[in-house]
């Protein structure tokens, strides 16, 4: 199912008063480490990256979502002692619809419509990580860059109606993050490709 049917199933259903839009400019945290989080986030406009802190303080991206995919604490795992530790922030303007994570809940396990909607985009997740690691244990720089570029190579549209191409989005650092590697190898690695062949 696509995420607009998803919105207008939920602004539509008797859940609607669980949920809203909210918008974030460019530059935006939606939410940081330490933040409470009672909802969940489903992306309509734009793209939001996720990452977490090293130990040092240094800032790590480890995704990079787009419309029609779902983010936020779901507070499944509270029981195992495991902290939920990751920012969301805004690469480009963004539209979302916030859903009340009780709610959210509730309606993955009682609502088919949801339910099939959830299932399915927790599979892509997983798909998505389990390939992009596939790749770092295995590929080298060239592949793994290859795999981001087909994944994030397409357009996105902000708040404003300006298309974007999501790969061009990604800085050095946030591709060395997602490779696996260093902002200079990253740097090094681009330069060569765009360098005509002698």
């Amino acid at each position: 199912m696509q995420a607009p049917s998803l919105y207008d199933y939920l602004f539509h259903s008797s859940g609607r008063n669980h949920v809203r839009v909210e918008k974030f400019d460019k530059g935006s945290y939606i939410y940081q480490p330490g933040d409470e989080l009672a909802q969940i986030f489903l992306i309509e406009k734009g793209a939001v990256k996720i990452g977490s802190y090293s130990n040092d303080g240094e800032r790590v991206i480890y995704d990079v979502l787009q419309p029609g995919e779902t983010f936020g604490d779901l507070d499944y795992l509270d029981d195992h002692g495991i902290e939920f530790f990751e920012f969301a922030r805004a690469m480009t303007s963004v539209t979302l619809m916030a859903i009340d994570r009780d709610y959210f809940k509730h309606i993955v396990v009682h609502d088919p419509v949801a339910s099939e909607w959830f299932n399915v985009a927790v599979v892509r997740r997983w798909w998505k990580a389990e390939t992009r690691l596939l790749h770092m244990t295995r590929g080298d720089i060239e592949a793994r860059l290859s795999v981001l570029r087909k994944e994030y190579d397409k357009t996105i549209t902000d708040n404003a109606g300006y298309r974007h191409n999501l790969f061009s989005l990604l800085s050095h650092q946030e591709l060395a993050d997602l490779t696996g590697t260093t902002r200079q190898t990253i740097s090094k690695k681009l330069k060569n490709n765009l360098e005509p062949a002698l």
